[in-house]
């Protein structure tokens, strides 16, 4: 059982070599990508080594990371799946039709 009521942690496990470039091109791809919006990258998103599920929690936004090096890669997105799931997404895209604010009503 985990300490907490909501969030979630999805990975995706690559081996670098099926990724021209490596972990270097992921993380350029992503940073240039993701830099504002409801999704976000981060370089380094460890909490002293670690990765809480439920960091995320009550929240209606997502935040991905690549891990790993050499040989293995993590791609790792963090958020809360009662919130960033099909409600918060259909405010967001209420509030992208409307013209107004992507993340009005939305906790993030």
């Amino acid at each position: 059982m985990a300490p907490y009521y909501a969030g979630m942690e999805v990975t995706v496990p690559l081996f670098a070599d099926q990724v021209k470039g490596g972990k270097a091109a992921i993380e350029k791809v992503y940073a240039e990508y993701y830099q504002k919006g409801l999704v976000r990258f981060a370089k380094d998103a460890s909490e002293s080594g670690f990765l809480s599920a439920g960091a995320f929690a009550g929240r209606d936004d997502m935040e991905i990371t690549v891990s790993g090096s050499g040989e293995r890669l993590l791609l790792v997105a963090r958020f809360d799946n009662l919130g960033k799931g099909a409600s918060g997404a259909a405010i967001q895209n209420m509030n992208l039709l409307l013209g107004a604010d992507e993340a009005a009503g939305l906790v993030v």
